[in-house]
């Protein structure tokens, strides 16, 4: 859904538009939560004043970083109440996700873990007026490696997620090829190309074009959408300058549609700008802003957005909801208004109870591509509840993934437990996903008195409340489901 570009930077990629943030109260887990803000304020930047006009989000050379909101912004003119059903719908998705959880079958202390791994085809759509944009097979290839790299976290980059993240990255799981078998049944190699006498396929007057999805506008028509991903390469310049360079089409429907009407619509797929498809394109080598986005995550964010991700920071624009909106993706950071177009690993633009920089590793940002490393896990189980719900039909494989962890106490010790003065909490921290639902915690003062019961940890941070704790020395317990403790920590507790 959208793009990115760096230093000044803009790429594109772009998708989506969102509603406020509702607090909770009491114990802060992040699923019932979101961002852990527990009815306390978040603090903006006090320079910034609130300004009701809306803020710019291309970069410094004026390449747009998004196409996500006009994308939105037309299908509302086109279906009235699209946006409010299409946020509706994705809260619905991001709840439901919840529930997608690993199979699991425990035995003593082992657990199986039964893992599916889906596989879709795509197909690619080259468009050119000329042969620059005839793009080589080699770009094309190694895009769908990166893809498959980023969505499974195999990427070599990874080891650059800073600690505090990396408890929360995620591998996705889903696995893309081009496609073997056209609509017809005759063998292909998923690569489509097509001369065409449209010099570019640009935004006009501020509006997506989406005439490269249509073989009489100068384009070439998808092939089926519920059994292909579409990828359309094309020229999306603007004025003969680099503007756009990419946008997708979310997975939700309308009121007034059947369940499968919208992902069936021919708009449905993703579009490239030629420059930015594949890693190490040489069409991008000779500008700076391009180059920073030259390692082919154009296309792993304008896939995530395909598979129902929005921006980490919420797609407002305007300054008076800065820091008010979320992507209600409970392991994301808050993020202000706009997104970061460089790799500033200071960058912390809102202030929250347990807070955490931006997280600029996040491919929904608009962070350079030498900076980009992460999905988190909850963005994975927003894009497979996607994928499973909404695209079911695409999918040409699955096979099942077992796994085997045996639980001893070296991983119980790396169960994180500590107080924040300061602050009135008590913190427990799970880094290893593997015993999330598999560990109850409950907390005791000295005289053996139970303060916090028990409470099953099902998010890999959980913050307690404790404010009305005396001060002094407590004990928490973490216990397997079957009852027994398997650790024991003093906290003291003022």
């Amino acid at each position: 859904m959208n793009c990115r570009l760096t230093n000044g930077l803009t790429a594109v990629i772009g998708f989506f538009i969102f509603c406020g943030v509702q607090a909770q109260s009491g114990i802060t887990d992040k699923l019932s939560d979101p961002k852990g803000l527990n009815n306390q304020p978040v603090l903006t930047d006090v320079n910034n004043s609130f300004d009701p006009q809306p803020q710019n989000v291309q970069g410094l050379d004026g390449v747009e970083p998004c196409g996500h909101n006009h994308v939105i912004n037309q299908l509302d003119n086109q279906y009235p109440g699209f946006k409010s059903q299409y946020n509706q719908q994705y809260l619905q998705s991001v709840r439901a996700s919840k529930n997608i959880q690993k199979r699991k079958r425990i035995i003593t202390d082992t657990t199986y873990f039964y893992d599916t791994i889906y596989t879709v085809p795509v197909v690619f759509h080259v468009l050119y007026n000329n042969s620059t944009e005839n793009i080589h097979d080699s770009l094309l290839i190694n895009q769908i490696e990166v893809l498959n790299r980023d969505f499974r976290r195999f990427n070599k980059d990874s080891v650059n997620t800073r600690s505090f993240f990396k408890s929360r990255a995620g591998d996705a799981k889903i696995e893309f090829v081009l496609a073997s078998v056209d609509p017809n049944g005759n063998p292909t190699n998923g690569i489509i190309r097509k001369a065409t006498s449209v010099a570019s396929f640009g935004r006009t007057n501020g509006s997506i074009n989406n005439n490269m999805k249509s073989s009489a506008n100068g384009g070439n028509d998808p092939w089926n959408p519920q059994k292909y991903i579409n990828v359309w390469v094309c020229d999306l310049s603007a004025n003969g300058q680099d503007a756009l360079l990419g946008f997708a089409y979310p997975p939700y429907g309308h009121p007034s549609w059947t369940s499968q009407s919208w992902v069936t619509d021919p708009q449905q797929g993703v579009v490239l700008h030629y420059k930015v498809t594949g890693r190490n394109n040489p069409n991008a080598k000779n500008n700076a802003t391009l180059a920073a986005a030259n390692e082919g995550r154009v296309a792993v964010h304008e896939f995530g957005h395909y598979f129902g991700l929005r921006h980490i920071w919420a797609d407002d624009q305007f300054s008076a909801n800065r820091c008010l909106l979320d992507d209600y993706i409970d392991d994301t950071p808050i993020q202000g208004v706009g997104a970061n177009f460089n790799c500033n690993l200071s960058s912390n633009t809102c202030f929250e109870p347990n807070d955490l920089p931006d997280m600029i590793e996040n491919y929904m940002d608009y962070s350079t591509h030498d900076c980009q490393n992460l999905f988190t896990r909850r963005q994975v189980e927003v894009m497979r509840n996607a994928l499973t719900t909404y695209r079911s039909n695409i999918i040409v494989d699955m096979r099942i993934e077992t796994k085997m962890r045996v639980f001893d106490t070296v991983i119980y010790d790396k169960v994180l437990i500590y107080a924040q003065p300061n602050n009135d909490k008590l913190i427990v921290e799970v880094k290893n996903v593997d015993l999330l639902d598999n560990l109850t915690v409950e907390t005791y003062d000295i005289l053996g008195q139970k303060v916090i019961p028990n409470h099953t940890l099902t998010s890999n941070e959980t913050v307690f409340p404790t404010h009305n704790f005396a001060t002094g020395v407590y004990i928490v317990v973490l216990r397997k489901p079957n009852g027994e403790v398997v650790r024991k920590q003093k906290v003291w507790i003022e």
